[in-house]
């Protein structure tokens, strides 16, 4: 299935530019540019690819894993209520960076 996404390099990708706040050996994560709450955080593979599903499956587990560790930094930092958990896949989706990524945004 094509999804549509703009095709970039890792070297224009702004996500592969961007310094981790955390990380493991397959991927990071950092604050979103635009949140939509205080300690919105995005995760990301370190491997430049344009989704979720064309991320291999040591990369997803790798995200998994960060999403985790990520929810326990913002616990610690910001005491949320609850969190929401997203990936747009695919310019009709939302996707607006071709780069593979999972949204944990906190609810208060």
């Amino acid at each position: 299935m094509t999804t549509y996404i703009p095709k970039i390099t890792s070297a224009s990708c702004v996500f592969c530019q961007k310094e981790a706040v955390i990380q493991n050996d397959r991927a990071k994560a950092f604050m979103d540019i635009h949140p939509m709450a205080a300690g919105h955080m995005l995760i990301v593979p370190k491997a430049h690819v344009a989704t979720w599903f064309d991320a291999t499956s040591a990369d997803q587990d790798a995200m998994s894993a960060l999403l985790n560790e990520a929810k326990s930094y913002l616990d610690a930092r910001y005491h949320p209520r609850g969190y929401q958990i997203f990936s747009h896949v695919g310019v009709v989706a939302g996707q607006k960076v071709a780069h593979a990524h999972i949204h944990l945004v906190p609810v208060y």
